[in-house]
């Protein structure tokens, strides 16, 4: 794949503009989705999803983590941008905690922006960051029945309505239910909140506050990312929660990547590796 910067600049603009008026959460009409979790710059496996997503009659969502740890997150964002662009409607992109300057000035990006754009790369690592802000926390599908995002549920966060009023626009994530969306994980071994190992501010939920927020939110399955599983997904809550990861290598580990079709109420588990 040859890397054009003028090229990118387009893109990086028209895709802006279409993220700049979707809202935080996003309904989607449809009864079915393809669903993808992580991909972090693994060529292999984009090229596997990439396959698959080209003849998908319904909407495609992404659930963030495009960038970091793998080589290819250029190219990669650039595909699935023009796809975007192509077909707002049927591409969903959904930010993940990699998708912030603080995270991806650390974990790779902004290394292979240096390496394959020597002069221009300060200047082109802002410029994705200000496209990723504008990216939506959550997708809903199924006349609301499933709820897709990159982590988790935030302390003091209701339903997804208290989700769909998180601004867009911060490069980093400063607000605490950004920060939290982005970031929490599930655990089945908890009622309610938990301190995270990831670090301050960052909480594990637990059964109580998943049931709270589902039933408060009128739905029935979260489908969310994040969440390193080296078999590709694990399902928590009584199977109403599925984790996927859907990288092949992820930082020299081999990942069973996943991927998932949902449809009317089912779950339909894609094996990226054969």
């Amino acid at each position: 794949m040859e890397l054009d910067r003028e090229e990118i600049l387009t893109v990086l603009d028209q895709v802006e503009d279409i993220l700049k008026r979707e809202d935080t959460v996003l309904y989607v009409d449809s009864l079915c989705a393809l669903i993808i979790g992580d991909i972090h710059g693994d060529l292999l496996a984009w090229r596997k999803i990439a396959e698959i997503i080209k003849d998908v009659p319904y909407p495609v969502i992404f659930l963030g983590d495009y960038v970091d740890r793998g080589e290819y997150s250029v190219e990669i964002l650039n595909e699935i941008f023009k796809l975007k662009i192509e077909d707002p409607d049927k591409y969903i992109l959904l930010r993940g905690n990699h998708e912030t300057e603080e995270i991806n000035s650390y974990y790779g990006f902004i290394w292979e922006l240096r390496m394959k754009f020597p002069e221009d790369y300060p200047s082109l690592f802002r410029r994705y960051n200000e496209v990723f802000s504008h990216l939506s926390l959550a997708a809903v599908i199924d006349g609301g029945n499933v709820i897709a995002l990159h982590g988790g549920i935030p302390i003091n966060v209701n339903s997804i309505d208290d989700i769909s009023a998180t601004p867009k626009g911060y490069l980093n994530a400063e607000d605490p239910v950004l920060l939290q969306v982005l970031w929490n994980d599930p655990d089945d071994s908890i009622e309610t909140y938990a301190p995270s190992p990831r670090g301050p501010g960052i909480y594990l939920f637990g059964r109580r506050i998943f049931e709270n927020f589902m039933s408060n939110s009128d739905a029935r399955f979260m489908v969310r990312a994040h969440t390193f599983l080296p078999q590709g997904y694990k399902y928590f809550f009584n199977n109403r929660l599925l984790s996927i990861f859907s990288p092949l290598d992820y930082v020299g580990s081999v990942v069973n990547g996943k991927i998932v079709t949902y449809c009317n109420g089912k779950f339909d588990i894609i094996d990226l590796i054969k």
